[in-house]
């Protein structure tokens, strides 16, 4: 029986060091390829759309950091602190504007050690207030590494001009 229990406490030792060692080296490799963080930011952005679409909360509690900042394409102030001014009201945005399509065109990911730079074109199709929307966008999303997670800093979106 002994014999047992110390046998468990090594296979338990010894899984959860090679998960550790497994988990580092994932971090490395994609230190060492811009691609594969290029990957990784791209795919957090169109999950935030996504999450955005399912009024996943608690994604988006994840999603920025602390004191991230953004400017909306259709309000001239600088939005900040998200925890206080996005969080509390997140349910009522989602309800307001409600996505029936986007696309990202053009990404573009600039890597500065823990800092990503993700610019890119957007064609949106959405309600908003039940009126529907459909408009192309520049974006602009500059994401941190905080511990093992990706986290956005600001974002800006900027409106096209209609065409006439």
């Amino acid at each position: 029986m002994k014999k047992q229990k110390l046998l468990v406490v090594i296979l338990f030792v010894a899984a959860i060091t090679v998960s550790f060692s497994l988990l580092k080296t994932d971090g490395a490799a994609a230190a060492a390829d811009p691609q594969a963080t290029a990957n990784q930011i791209i795919a957090l952005e169109k999950s935030s759309v996504e999450a955005w679409k399912h009024k996943d909360k608690t994604f988006f509690a994840q999603f920025f950091a602390d004191d991230a900042t953004y400017f909306g394409p259709d309000n001239p102030y600088l939005e900040s602190d998200p925890k206080v001014n996005f969080l509390p009201k997140f349910e009522q945005y989602a309800e307001m504007m409600k996505y029936t399509d986007f696309q990202m065109y053009n990404p573009r990911v600039q890597v500065y050690g823990e800092t990503a730079i993700l610019t890119y074109n957007s064609n949106v199709m959405a309600t908003f207030g039940g009126q529907p929307v459909n408009y192309t966008a520049k974006v602009t999303s500059v994401y941190v590494r905080q511990g093992n997670s990706w986290r956005m800093a600001h974002g800006h979106e900027s409106m096209n001009p209609q065409a006439k």
